[in-house]
């Protein structure tokens, strides 16, 4: 485990607009799971973290996908039905959560990012994926639905 009490975002890699996006959301110091995931995720290394709600394993993915899919992976202009990333949780209520954390990172690139899953009508969904995004937060239900009808 690394030393919590010096550690900073830019300290453990994450970029610029990564860091000013997160202190706008009044996020200034990281936690644990953060500081000890972040180096290797940023890297592109796979990691597998657990801890207990309100721990930071949400930003502990987001921040290393949201900086990999702003640089080498990005690959230009979005097309309609493929995003780039893919982040899968078991309700919808998980799913909104991540969203909503994911989101201010997203666009400190000009990232987009939509939420699938079921128990709702599918229109809304349908027309994000073909106008383009870049990150697709779901529930594996309704995107396998969507994934069967081609949409994704």
């Amino acid at each position: 485990m690394s030393d919590t009490s010096t550690a900073t975002f830019a300290s453990l890699g994450v970029r610029a607009p990564l860091v000013k996006a997160l202190e706008d959301g009044g996020i200034t110091s990281p936690f644990p799971i953060q500081i000890d995931t972040l180096p290797d995720t940023l890297s592109g290394r796979d990691v597998l973290g657990r801890g207990k709600t309100g721990s930071g394993k949400t930003l502990a993915f987001s921040i290393p996908m949201v900086s990999r899919l702003a640089g080498e992976l990005a690959g230009g202009k979005r097309r309609p039905g493929r995003p780039l990333g893919l982040i899968l949780a078991p309700t919808r209520e998980l799913a909104t959560q991540i969203t909503a954390a994911l989101e201010p990172l997203a666009s400190a690139y000009d990232l987009r990012v939509t939420t699938i899953f079921g128990g709702v009508s599918q229109h809304r969904q349908v027309q994000a994926l073909k106008a383009g995004v870049d990150i697709v937060v779901a529930c594996p239900g309704r995107l396998e639905d969507l994934m069967k009808q081609k949409f994704v």
